[in-house]
């Protein structure tokens, strides 16, 4: 029998439409709720009747813990579920409840350089790893590459820490073919020195894996990923 995650009573702060179909939720920190950068949580309405076979959905923290608040972006699509639909209709100080934390895409122990590759919304778990390393290890060598299509989640997030912090480099890319192009690079740059963050959907996750391994020559244990399902 799967163990039952913890569940908190917590409340929206603030709902916003940053652009497109993205928008970005802040929530209260309930009362021993605690959780690692890269980790994700499940989100209930228990005010919003919601018809889906899902009654929760999985959201990456955008932030690290010692932010104070739980930071979540999101997509909605064009063709909403009834939980986006329910979602996106919150108002201040709505209820609503927080499951976990889950996941192990996490910091390493070592200090290798890292390479952060996210896809959409896949950049979620990112910023909140990178925002918790440079506070951790400020000299740590770090890549994102951010492939999107025109619009980059949290973009002038990471410009603004990467002119605090020049060891952030970005690699800001509209298209699958220039991230590949710019992570062969950096692959040819760090090799197996490096550790290897993925984050999106599944699709691409798995085709990007399969290019560090295959064309990078980057080991299995180099690599961890982080699979984003139904954003």
């Amino acid at each position: 029998m799967a163990e039952e995650l913890p569940s908190y009573q917590s409340e929206l702060i603030s709902i916003n439409h940053l652009a497109e179909d993205y928008y970005e939720l802040k929530i209260k920190v309930p009362t021993g709720f605690t959780w690692q950068a890269g980790q994700y949580m499940r989100l209930g309405l228990p005010t919003k009747k919601v018809t889906d076979k899902k009654q929760v959905r999985a959201l990456s923290m955008a932030a690290p813990e010692s932010d104070g608040v739980i930071l979540l972006g999101t997509r909605t699509r064009q063709e909403m579920s009834s939980f986006k639909a329910n979602l996106i209709t919150l108002v201040p100080g709505e209820a609503v409840t927080v499951l976990g934390p889950l996941g192990n895409f996490t910091l390493p122990k070592l200090d290798h350089p890292l390479v952060m590759f996210a896809s959409g919304v896949g950049i979620t778990p990112i910023r909140a790893l990178i925002k918790q390393a440079l506070h951790d290890k400020s000299d740590q060598v770090i890549d994102l590459v951010f492939v999107a299509n025109d619009y980059h989640l949290y973009q002038a997030d990471f410009e603004a820490w990467s002119q605090t912090y020049p060891n952030l480099q970005l690699h800001l890319v509209n298209h699958r073919a220039e991230a590949q192009a710019e992570l062969l690079k950096l692959t040819q740059k760090l090799g197996n020195e490096a550790d290897y963050y993925i984050s999106g959907a599944s699709n691409v996750v798995d085709a990007t894996e399969e290019f560090l391994m295959t064309e990078g020559k980057i080991a299995t244990d180099h690599v961890k990923r982080d699979v984003l399902y139904g954003y």
